[in-house]
C-alpha cells in the first residue's frame, strides 16, 4: 500500500479546510504524475496564469461530495463565501460548469490510481449487482422535460416498485472499493446490463482474465457466463434462484457462501444512496448525471483509502462530511 502523506491532515479533528487541503494534495499530485502539471493536456489554449486549475476543479467537486451536499449550485457559492482564501481564481458559476465538464473523464484514471495506492487493483474477486435510479416521479413525467436518453420505466424487484429513471450496475472489489460504473436504461434488465458491461470492457482493452464476479441471481445466465469465459476469462458466479426449494429448506452451502460474499456491495449502495444521494442526482442533462454518479464512486473510493491509511473503519465515510 502506497501512504499519501495528506492523509495525516484527516488523522484526528479536522475541519473543511483540511479536507480541502487533503483532497487537494492528492489530486495534484496524481496531476503532476500523470500530466507533468496541473492541468490535463489540451488541443486548445488551456487555462492562463492565474486561473483556476484541474486540480483545483476537481477538489472542489470531490470534497462537495465528500460533504453530502446534493446541490451543486449552493455547494458552489458556500465555497465562495467561505473559502475563496484556498481558490481565489474561483470563477463564475458557468464557467464552473464548463470546467466540471471538461474534468469528467479524470474521474476513472484517478479513481484506478485510488485502488493502485491501496493494493486493491489485482484482487480477484470483484461484486457487481444493480440499483435503480429515480430521476424524476412517476406524476412528473408529462410535466418533466429532461432530455436524458435511456430514461424509462423501470421495476425494482426488491423494492417491488416502478420508478422512471435509469438502471446502473456497480463494480465493487472484494475489500469494498468501487472500481466501475455503468448507467443503463431503466428497463434494462441485469442480463443485458452485464453483457453491455462486458462488452465495454472488450472494446476498452480491459484485462478481466482470472478474475471472479460475484452477482445475484438477476444476473444468472449459463450461456452469458460461457461467452464471457471464452472471451474475457472472467468466471462469473451467479446465485441460483430459489425456485425448487420447499418452504424451511435451505439453500446448498456454496450459494450461501455467495450470499455472505456479497454482502458488502449491498452496504455500499446503501451508503451511495443514503449519504450521497446517488439515486436522486438534481441534474438535468446527460453528461451532469454522468459527472456527477463518476464524482460521487471517486469520492467514496478516495475516502476508503484515508480510513484505510489511517487505520479507521472502513466504511466510516460520514466522517467526512464536516
Amino acid at each position: 500500500m502506497i501512504t499519501h502523506p495528506a492523509a495525516s491532515l484527516l488523522s484526528h479533528g479536522f475541519d473543511r479546510t483540511d479536507l480541502f487541503l487533503a483532497v487537494y494534495c492528492l489530486v495534484d499530485d496524481w496531476m503532476k504524475q500523470q500530466f507533468g502539471s496541473s492541468n490535463m493536456p489540451r488541443k486548445r489554449r488551456g487555462p492562463r496564469a492565474g486561473e483556476i486549475t484541474d486540480s483545483e476543479i476537481l477538489t472542489v467537486i470531490l470534497t462537495g461530495e465528500l460533504c453530502h451536499v446534493q446541490r451543486e449550485r449552493a455547494w458552489l457559492r458556500q465555497v465562495r463565501a467561505s473559502y475563496l482564501h484556498l481558490f481565489p481564481a474561483l470563477p463564475e458559476e458557468s464557467r464552473f460548469c464548463r470546467r466540471s465538464q471538461a474534468v469528467r473523464h479524470l474521474f476513472r484514471p484517478l479513481r484506478q490510481a485510488v485502488l493502485f495506492w491501496a493494493d486493491v487493483d489485482c484482487e480477484p474477486v470483484r461484486l457487481f449487482d444493480s440499483f435503480p435510479m429515480p430521476l424524476c416521479a412517476c406524476y412528473r413525467i408529462r410535466q418533466s422535460s429532461q432530455p436524458i436518453s435511456g430514461s424509462a420505466f423501470g421495476y425494482n424487484s426488491s423494492k417491488r416498485q416502478y420508478f422512471f429513471g435509469l438502471h446502473p450496475g456497480l463494480l465493487v472489489t472484494g475489500t469494498g472499493f468501487i472500481e466501475d460504473i455503468v448507467l443503463a436504461p431503466g428497463n434494462c434488465s441485469d442480463i443485458t446490463l452485464l453483457s453491455a458491461y462486458l462488452d465495454q470492457c472488450i472494446d476498452e482493452g480491459r484485462d478481466l482474465s482470472h478474475q471472479e464476479w460475484a452477482m445475484d441471481k438477476g444476473f444468472f445466465s449459463k450461456p452469458l457466463k460461457q461467452e464471457a469465459s471464452r472471451r474475457t476469462g472472467v468466471n462469473l458466479m451467479a446465485r441460483q434462484r430459489d425456485y425448487g426449494l420447499k418452504e424451511g429448506e435451505q439453500p446448498p452451502f456454496w450459494q450461501q457462501m455467495l450470499d455472505q460474499l456479497r454482502k458488502p456491495i449491498e452496504g455500499i449502495i446503501s451508503v451511495l444512496t443514503e449519504c450521497f444521494g446517488m439515486e436522486h442526482l438534481l441534474v438535468k442533462t446527460e453528461w451532469g448525471i454522468y459527472r456527477r454518479a463518476e464524482a460521487k464512486i471517486t469520492a467514496f473510493s478516495i475516502a476508503r483509502y484515508f480510513n484505510q491509511v489511517l487505520n479507521l473503519e472502513p466504511m466510516n465515510i460520514a466522517r467526512y462530511a464536516v
